[in-house]
């Protein structure tokens, strides 16, 4: 796993206590445009990228769930989807079946059942948003599915790596601009 801190989505003093509506504002960098968040909003968006890291991939060891967020954040970032990483994990999720991650949009509540993995999730989520965990390897990857389905979108795109049970892909105008 390849630790790049200068290439830091978000520079925050630390995230290991919840974040009180207090909390001053915390500039967020994406697109070349800063933005603004508060501390309610900053404790939202890490709380979705934990829940998709935990339920699209607690099985995965730590890189698998690692390139999960970051194939979250990427999108973010790509202008293509929604500009937030709630809007991201959770986009059609009222569409049985057509949202972006399957554990969105199955019809099933959304429990918590294993603490460990969910704490590791909520660390990986911090980690990965901070900036302080990019796998180069992934890279600019905004599509993944797991190496049991044979999705058609994905002869449409680049193959950047396989980690666990999970195939990364990247847009060919995106690879070739990075």
């Amino acid at each position: 796993m390849t630790r790049i801190a200068s290439l830091a989505l978000l520079a925050l003093a630390a995230f290991a206590q919840p974040v009180a509506a207090s909390t001053p504002m915390t500039s967020l960098i994406l697109s070349g445009a800063s933005v603004v968040l508060d501390g309610d909003t900053l404790a939202k968006e890490q709380r979705c990228l934990a829940e998709a890291i935990y339920f699209e991939a607690r099985s995965e060891r730590e890189d698998g769930r690692v390139a999960v967020a970051q194939v979250v954040l990427n999108r973010v970032k790509s202008g293509t989807y929604p500009g937030s990483v709630c809007g991201v994990v959770y986009q059609n999720r009222h569409r049985r079946l057509a949202c972006q991650f399957s554990f969105a949009c199955t019809g099933k509540p959304l429990r918590i059942t294993e603490p460990e993995p969910w704490e590791e999730a909520v660390r990986i989520a911090r980690e990965v948003y901070e900036g302080r965990i990019y796998l180069e390897e992934v890279g600019t990857s905004t599509h993944y599915h797991a190496d049991y389905v044979q999705p058609d979108w994905a002869r449409k795109l680049k193959k950047m790596d396989v980690i666990g049970r999970h195939i990364f892909y990247v847009e060919y105008q995106r690879w070739a601009a990075s």
